[in-house]
């Protein structure tokens, strides 16, 4: 509701029609928002400017990073590991919801 409401519907529209710009902010929103994974489809659903690509790279990225994890993992296994575990777990997660969502969606 939140997003709804902070960000102009035509913002979402345009970005949403640009696929390739619509993964990258979907799963840049997966991080920022820090859904749980059991309300994050319900999200996604609501969007529905966006592809379904994007889509799954909403629901991928989400549970794998997000702001509590990085601030988890960073808390247990260091800053150093931090640093570069979560740009390539990010990486590999819209990577593989970009090519499973031109298979097959």
């Amino acid at each position: 509701a939140t997003l709804n409401v902070a960000v102009p519907r035509e913002w979402l529209d345009a970005v949403g029609g640009v696929p390739w710009l619509a993964v990258p902010v979907m799963a840049l929103l997966a991080v920022l928002l820090s859904i749980c994974s059991e309300a994050d489809a319900f999200v996604a659903a609501s969007m529905t400017a966006f592809p379904a690509t994007a889509k799954l790279a909403f629901l991928v990225v989400g549970p794998m990073v997000d702001l509590k994890l990085i601030a988890l993992q960073a808390g247990t296994f260091g800053r150093a590991f931090t640093v570069r575990f979560v740009p390539v777990t990010f990486a590999l997660a819209v990577l593989v919801s970009v090519l499973l969502g031109e298979v097959l969606l």
